[in-house]
């Protein structure tokens, strides 16, 4: 694989986007790397999945806007949208625990793919925010209803509409993140925790993972269609492009 790195350490898999030179955001080569990696986890003996960015500045800064930049039409971001969306419902559908360790930020469609795994750790130097207001989007993967329900409907209209970004200790807080350790433990703290759960039989595992989904699903695929159609439109709308160039204007002046 080009953009991510899988590797093995007894019974913990660690499945690592690698490209910290554009903050771990997803290109459509990564997107497509991380559904086959999903695809074929189960093959690989793990009783445990770790998902996590390279470095320690972003776990994922969501889209790779310059690489995705060519895609304009709403025909092309429904398409995007549909297949990323299935990649993320994989993750609740995995009979193994899927572990987001929240490296550095997650922001945008980072912050997607850390809400559809089990549940998140943190380092307490990392960020999570839903940006895609700030440049005219809506979540297209799936978080508002994971949002909802994990936080609230209030909630996360707030996080939503806002766009604001929280500390680790603020998600927290909120319930989005389960544990935040320092920022020079994290490491050490997501190995411990990791192999103390990959320790259990993986049967013991997969079966606590279903009857907990089963009191409340995690992937809701009867819903895809209306989000994504409403998303597809904000994406070929001017002023999501307009955002987006002025977010790069920005960047550029600092």
């Amino acid at each position: 694989m080009r953009d991510l790195r899988l590797e093995m350490d007894g019974g913990v898999a660690t499945l690592l986007i690698d490209r910290p030179q554009a903050r771990n955001a997803l290109a459509t080569q990564t997107m497509r790397e991380l559904d086959e990696s999903l695809g074929s986890i189960q093959e690989s003996g793990a009783r445990v999945l770790v998902i996590r960015g390279a470095g320690d500045r972003a776990f994922c800064a969501g889209g790779d806007l310059k690489e995705l930049e060519h895609m304009r039409s709403e025909t092309d971001a429904a398409e995007m949208a549909h297949a990323m969306r299935a990649t993320l419902d994989r993750i609740p559908q995995l009979p193994l625990p899927v572990i987001a360790a929240l490296n550095g930020d997650a922001l945008g469609g980072g912050a997607e793919l850390a809400l559809a795994c089990d549940f998140r750790i943190a380092a307490s130097h990392a960020r999570v925010g839903f940006a895609q207001v700030a440049l005219g989007l809506i979540p297209a993967w799936g978080a508002s209803e994971r949002l909802a329900a994990l936080v609230g409907r209030g909630r996360a209209l707030y996080m939503l509409l806002s766009g604001a970004t929280m500390s680790a200790s603020e998600a927290k807080e909120l319930g989005l993140v389960e544990a935040v350790y320092g920022s020079d433990s994290f490491d050490a703290g997501v190995t411990e925790l990791t192999q103390a759960i990959a320790a259990a039989p993986a049967s013991a595992l997969a079966g606590i993972k279903a009857a907990v989904n089963a009191v409340r699903p995690h992937h809701h695929p009867e819903l895809a269609d209306a989000t994504i159609s409403a998303f597809a439109k904000t994406w070929a709308d001017p002023a999501h492009w307009d955002a987006v160039a002025k977010m790069e204007r920005r960047r550029r002046s600092r």
